[in-house]
This record gives C-alpha cells, structure tokens and sequence, in this order.
C-alpha cells in the first residue's frame, strides 16, 4: 500500500487520468470538509477497494462529512474489509490489523451461495438448497458466487451427469404479494441492527436480475417480525458481518423469509427510489453507522 496522506489509492491498472481525476476530487471534498468542521474530519478507511461515488459506504461518508479512502491515515475512526469478491482472500496489512480503531467485516471472507445456505439453516432452521437428482418440480439453479443475477428456474429431478460446477440448487420461492408482483426486501445491516429495509418490485421476466420496476422504503417492522429480525442477527454472526446489505424472499405459499444474498460492498439506496426517499435513506444509514460506532443502541437491534 502506497503512502498517500491526503488522497486515496487507485489501482494503477487504472487510466492515468482516472487516478489523477479520483485524487483531485478526494482532496476537493477534503478540504471543503476541513473548511466546514475547522478541522480534519474523522476517517474511515476502506480496504482494500476504493468505494465507488455509487456505494452506500460513500454516501454515507459524504452525508456525514466524514473521509473515506483506502490509504494508510492515523487514528482513523474504523476500518472496513471492503474487497468485491465472493471470496475475499487480500490480506488485512497490519497497519490495519495492528491499530486501535475499530476494525469491521475483518474476517467475512466468504458470502458465497453454498455458505450463505449453511448459516442460513442454522439461524433459520430451514433452508434453499435441494438435491437436484432427487427434488421433483420447479427449482432454481443460480451461480455460486455473488452479483451474476443469472438465477433460472429448471424442472427436476436430473441426471448427475446434468449437474453445473460452481452452480447452487435451491427452492423456487414464490416471492409475489396479493396483487401478482414479484418483490425482495433489501435490508440494510449495521452493526447487529437493521435500520432500513426497502421493498424492490421486479416484473416476473427480471425477477432474478438487480432490474426493479419501482423501490420504496418499508418499516423494518412491517418487512420482518421479531424472529426474523434475531435469526438474521445470528446468521450475519456466523458469516462475521458487520456492515452488509441483504437480498430476502418471502414465500407466498408458506410465508418464509428467506436470505438469499449478502453484500458487504453495496451500492445504494435503489435507483428507482423517489429523490425524497433516497435522501431519507442515506440519512437513516449514517445516523445509524454513527450510532454503531459511537456504541449506542440503535432500534431493530438484532
């Protein structure tokens, strides 16, 4: 890691002027931020990936006039393991590992498919996965590592010779409300709190890809009761989440809840959200990752 005590680190794979243009910007709002507060503002360190503009993490930052950048700094106020991969195998450099700040998803290195059914099971008590040799009816076969949004439905049983490498097999979960409609939760997780949940409407033909045909923010309370509410905590435990989105499916046959998908670098609030909605969203989200780290007790608590 390059020493860079007022900008951030951009992979120099990156175009010259993409790295030129990211620290300009960087070092603009820092200075705007320092003008504001008088001072420094607190420091969040993001490793090993930048946050993109489009990134909850950055508007949360922004909203906050906090700094985040993924370049060493002294006496940053936390850092986060923020590295899109399914499996995240950078290693934490000690001048993270070895500091006194608080030190978030430091050890969620796996979010992929299978492990996500494993926690799943324990926290629920039920699962997605089926055995395609053997299920009968409609199922799900989707790629075992995250954000591919190839998910489609196939009739099983089917031979071994059929199976798909790399691939998860799981219960075809009717997620529509009483008008028709596909829709997922998207729950915003902090901390061992939810403090935000929105509900995505998806027309049957893209229910299995991130298109939405509107967004709305939802009461965590009418989206999930409270066992829900404690079987996520517990599952978010098992996979060492501090600080994530989750996708979740609720069955209109059997009403389930059902997590289908954790993502410790997201991008949001939805696009399709109203402008006023978004920037409630945001507001909700830093005030509630100020809350976790200053260690009060947000509502929702898991």
């Amino acid at each position: 890691m390059r020493r860079n005590r007022y900008g951030v680190n951009v992979s120099r794979q990156a175009p010259w002027i993409e790295r030129l243009l990211k620290n300009v910007r960087h070092r603009l709002n820092l200075v705007s931020m320092c003008f504001a507060q008088r001072k420094r503002p607190p420091i969040v360190i993001a490793y090993p990936d930048l946050p993109s503009r489009r990134s909850a993490l950055h508007k949360i930052c922004m909203e906050l006039k906090w700094e985040l950048t993924n370049a060493p700094r002294i006496n940053p106020k936390i850092c986060i393991r923020f590295e899109d991969q399914t499996e995240k195998n950078t290693p934490l450099p000690r001048w993270i590992t070895d500091g006194t700040a608080l030190l978030w998803n430091a050890h969620c290195s796996d979010i992929r498919k299978s492990t996500l059914e494993r926690s799943h099971l324990a926290a629920f008590g039920y699962g997605m996965a089926v055995d395609p040799t053997s299920f009968e009816g409609p199922m799900v076969i989707k790629s075992e590592f995250n954000a591919r949004h190839d998910g489609k439905v196939i009739h099983g049983p089917i031979a071994d010779s059929d199976i798909q490498q790399h691939c998860v097999y799981q219960l075809d979960i009717k997620n529509s409300d009483e008008t028709g409609q596909h829709f997922d939760y998207r729950l915003v997780f902090i901390r061992g709190s939810i403090p935000l949940a929105y509900k995505k409407y998806k027309a049957a033909e893209s229910r299995f890809t991130n298109q939405c045909a509107s967004a709305q923010i939802i009461s965590v309370n009418t989206a999930l009761d409270h066992q829900e509410i404690q079987s996520i905590g517990t599952m978010m435990h098992s996979l060492h989440v501090d600080y994530a989105e989750l996708d979740a499916l609720r069955d209109a046959q059997t009403g389930k809840l059902f997590v289908i998908d954790v993502n410790p670098t997201p991008w949001g609030p939805p696009a399709e959200l109203p402008y006023e909605e978004k920037r409630v969203a945001i507001q909700t989200m830093a005030k509630a990752f100020e809350n976790a780290i200053n260690g009060s007790s947000p509502s929702n608590k898991t």
